[in-house]
């Protein structure tokens, strides 16, 4: 029996039902002095209050939300660390639970700053400042951004920054008629990233834990099973093997398939489909660096 299994590396770039976060836009507003500056008393800080704008859209049709009205399309965590010379001077966190959501206030002291910031739906954060990383328990689409700038006394202060992807996406499509007694689709990989350093943007904290998501009852019978894993990933396109397998309730599994060499890259899907249910096979993968073609792979 023959079995196809099509991969395709895509940039996720204006697809509305992929969901990208195409612009962030970050409009700030500082004035140099308050009433008591007025009477001549020096500030050494300047209040700065931003306001966040998601605008997820494909071509001419737009959606803005800055909170997280709408959970598959916003954001649930924000946060700005703000550096000096090296020294976090003050880390600001929102979630969308709360009503200022996408709004934030802070004051910036004189001299120069490092700004970086992270916008994610990824579950259970944790951050380390030491480390200056933020690692989750399961990663969703995350966003990052880092730029510098310089407080002055006097200066009304406008920036327009825009978060990029940080993360790439591997899209599993079984083309089998999912049995009755399947409860679990499961990817074990040699290597998938939790964690991102907010600082350079480039991925850590690599793991080779089991992922797995639920199968509904209502999928048994059917050829709709598809599910999507999100792993943070470096500047570099990197390469990972994964095992695919169908499990029941009791974890026998019900059939698996070994793919080596997955391609990943920030910003991209890779979309594998194919048969999994029956005895194991192993697939070599692999890819061209630039993933201009979707190349074909059979077996």
């Amino acid at each position: 029996m023959n079995h196809s299994l099509t991969m395709s590396a895509s940039k996720v770039l204006a697809t509305l039902s992929i969901i990208m976060l195409t612009v962030v836009s970050l409009l700030f507003a500082g004035c140099s002095r308050d009433d008591d500056a007025a009477m001549g008393q020096q500030q050494d800080s300047i209040p700065l209050k931003v306001i966040i704008t998601f605008d997820f859209g494909d071509g001419d049709v737009h959606n803005a939300f800055t909170r997280a009205s709408l959970t598959d399309l916003a954001m649930s965590d924000m946060w700005v660390f703000d550096y000096m010379d090296g020294e976090l001077k003050q880390t600001i966190h929102q979630t969308s639970g709360e009503a200022n959501f996408g709004r934030l206030s802070m004051s910036l002291d004189y001299g120069g700053h490092s700004l970086f910031f992270v916008a994610s739906r990824g579950a259970n954060p944790t951050v380390n400042t030491d480390s200056k990383t933020i690692v989750w328990g399961s990663v969703r689409d995350t966003f990052h951004a880092a730029i510098d700038m310089d407080v002055k006394p006097a200066q009304a202060l406008t920036k327009h920054v825009t978060l990029s992807r940080v993360v790439g996406r591997l899209r599993i499509s079984a083309t089998d008629v999912v049995p009755a007694e399947a409860a679990r689709l499961m990817l074990q990989p040699s290597a998938w990233y939790y964690g991102l350093n907010y600082e350079t943007g480039e991925a850590v904290a690599s793991k080779s834990e089991p992922i797995s998501v639920s199968i509904p009852a209502s999928y048994a019978g059917t050829k709709d099973l598809n599910a999507s894993f999100y792993t943070i990933s470096g500047t570099e396109a990197w390469q990972t093997d994964v095992m695919v397998s169908l499990t029941a309730a009791d974890a026998s599994v019900l059939g698996a398939v070994t793919l080596r060499g997955v391609p990943v890259q920030r910003n991209h899907i890779t979309a594998f489909s194919g048969g999994i249910v029956g005895a194991g096979r192993t697939i070599d993968v692999g890819s061209d660096d630039e993933w201009v073609e979707d190349p074909p792979v059979t077996w």
